[in-house]
């Protein structure tokens, strides 16, 4: 499972994956930061403290990079830019997305 094209609209806010099976994904830029596999990110929603205070995670898109040819990297306009997104995780947030589970 590999995209064949990726195409990020700003005006909408989704990245938008073709696959090599013939499927595609729309994945919104607000799902794709608050599931931002980085380890900062990943700490911050994981944690369990019922008191931590959640700071919005910024949804504008600054760019996006290739990793090999297993994933991307998003960076996002608030600083964030160690998340590698592969091909598996992000199939695995369009199920999370359409669960509607949030961060």
């Amino acid at each position: 499972m590999r995209p064949t094209a990726i195409s990020a609209d700003r005006t909408r806010a989704v990245l938008t994956i073709a696959w090599d099976d013939g499927h595609q994904s729309e994945l919104a830029f607000a799902l794709l930061s608050a599931w931002c596999p980085c380890a900062v990110c990943t700490e911050e929603r994981n944690n369990p403290d019922p008191l931590k205070v959640v700071q919005p995670k910024s949804a504008d898109l600054e760019s996006i990079q290739p990793v090999g040819n297993y994933a991307i990297n998003i960076v996002w306009k608030n600083g964030c830019r160690y998340g590698i997104y592969t091909w598996e995780y992000l199939r695995e947030l369009e199920a999370i997305q359409k669960s509607g589970r949030h961060a």
